[in-house]
This record gives structure tokens, C-alpha cells and sequence, in this order.
């Protein structure tokens, strides 16, 4: 799952440098509609039928589908893979903050400073470890829209763990990605980008199919296998080793430099998101 994931970084790069960041989203979500449609059709005939939280299955997916990718995909055409995945690898961080401001929940001492941490790492990443770019907060477009990206998905997950509880993790994502199918279609066709990604490289197009399948399919499928085996905690350990793959398939691919700030942002992201999902 980690594998599949870090990949995901590098294959999404690839298709980006073809094909606009909202078809690029249209036609990876479609894939994997056809890809979980199948496991999850049976709830959301039920959810269907009972007219069961629609209206908060519209807001995820308006919020963590269609506002998310569309940003972080636009982050990643202007960033480095590696560099991109230790930004994202901070939302568990912010969720448990927003957790805190929204739902109530508590937060200590510790989680206030696993969130400092994994937000001081991103910072270092995105500024490449220079102080006065962080002080001046010049990160770059790319950089932006790479944060505003984890503030949607933290919004997401915390607004998620509502719906959740009376929907299975599989079901939601399915009916979101559904939502954000013809939200994808009609702005990239207003835009006028859907039309030219039909002529795009092979290479863009396994891409896009990678994406769908492997990792908004076959890796979504073996987390929640991991979690059934592991429970949620253990299986969620997992998702730290997602930027070190991301590094990896880069370097290997794309040709993508491991400076130390880079390193050093991803201890502090890492360290950050540990001591928050631990801490009581």
C-alpha cells in the first residue's frame, strides 16, 4: 500500500506534464469508480434507497474530492514528487487540530507539539530549508497550493469521521468520488482541457490508469485490509513510508535530488504525525 502510494506521486507528475490538473482528476476518478464500484454498490444502493446522508456525502465530496485534487494537482505540476509527498504526509497533524477546534476533542500537550512539528518539516520543504523565505512566507504558487490542499483534505477527514460512523470508509469515498465526477467534467470542459487530453502520450495515459487503479483502488483496497488484520492504528504507521517511496520512484525516474532540507523536513513531518496519532 505504502509502495503504491509513494508511486502515485510519480506517475500523477508524469500524466501532469501532459494533461491539465481537472482531466487529469476527471479521468483517474472515473477508472476508479469502475474500479470500487463493485465492493462498495451494495451499501450505496442501501444508502440510495434510505436517503442516507446525502447531503453530507455532497459536501466530502465536493470538499476531499473535487477542491483537494484540484489544488494538490496543480501543487504537484509546479513541485518535485518527493518534496509534495512529505507536505501531504502532515494531515493527520492538522486533522487532529481542526479535530480539536470542531469536534470538540482534546488535544494535549503533546499533539499541540506534533503538530508544530509537522508543520515547521513543510515549511522546510517547501522553502528548502531558507529562513527568510519561511519568515516571508515565499513558497512559491506550487507551494500554496500544495498547503491549501492539506487544510481541505484535514477538513475532509475531520468532517469524515461523522459520516463514517454510520458508513463504511469504502462507501463514502466511492459516493465521493462519484460527487466529483461531473464537477471534474463540467469545469474541465468549461475550461476547455478535456477535449486535448485525449491526445496525450501513452506514458500520460498509464499514468492516469495507475492512479485509478492502483492507487485509488488496489492500495485504498489493502489499507482497509490492513486495518481489518492490524486495526486502524497500526495499519495507519504504514502511511510514513509513503514519502520515502514517493523519494525513491522520483530519484529513479524522474531524477528528483534528496537534499538535507528535504531530509530534515520529512524528520520533523514524520516525528510531528507520530507523536499526534500517539499522543493521548
Amino acid at each position: 500500500m505504502s509502495i503504491v502510494w509513494g508511486c502515485n506521486f510519480v506517475a500523477a507528475k508524469t500524466t501532469l506534464a501532459e494533461m491539465g490538473p481537472l482531466p487529469a482528476a476527471f479521468w483517474r476518478y472515473l477508472i476508479a469508480v469502475a474500479a470500487l464500484g463493485p465492493f462498495a454498490a451494495k451499501e450505496l444502493l442501501l444508502i440510495i434507497r434510505e436517503r442516507r446522508q446525502w447531503r453530507n456525502l455532497f459536501i466530502l465530496g465536493f470538499i476531499g474530492i473535487f477542491l483537494y485534487h484540484w489544488l494538490f494537482f496543480a501543487g504537484l505540476k509546479l513541485s518535485e514528487p518527493g518534496a509534495a509527498s512529505i507536505v501531504i504526509t502532515s494531515n493527520p497533524a492538522l486533522t487532529a487540530l481542526l479535530s480539536a477546534l470542531l469536534l470538540g476533542e482534546k488535544l494535549s500537550w503533546r499533539r499541540w507539539l506534533g503538530f508544530a512539528l509537522a508543520a515547521f518539516g513543510a515549511l522546510v520543504v517547501l522553502s528548502n530549508g531558507d529562513v527568510m523565505r519561511i519568515l516571508t512566507l515565499d513558497f512559491g504558487e506550487g507551494g500554496f497550493l500544495l498547503l491549501g490542499a492539506v487544510v481541505l483534505w484535514s477538513l475532509y477527514a475531520v468532517l469524515g469521521k461523522r459520516v463514517m460512523e454510520s458508513i463504511s470508509p469504502l462507501a463514502a469515498t466511492t459516493a465521493g468520488f462519484i460527487v466529483a465526477l461531473p464537477m471534474f467534467l463540467v469545469v474541465s470542459a468549461i475550461e476547455g482541457s478535456l477535449a486535448p487530453s485525449l491526445n496525450v502520450s501513452l506514458e500520460a495515459w498509464l499514468g492516469v490508469i495507475y492512479m485509478g487503479i492502483g492507487a485509488s483502488g488496489v492500495a485504498f483496497l489493502l489499507f482497509f485490509k490492513g486495518v481489518a488484520l492490524l486495526g486502524a492504528g497500526r495499519a495507519s504507521i504504514f502511511i510514513y513510508l509513503i514519502p520515502l517511496f514517493a523519494f525513491l520512484s522520483s530519484w529513479l525516474i524522474l531524477g528528483e535530488s534528496l537534499t538535507a532540507a528535504k531530509l530534515a523536513g520529512a524528520a520533523f513531518v514524520v516525528s510531528g504525525v507520530t507523536l499526534t496519532s500517539r499522543a493521548k
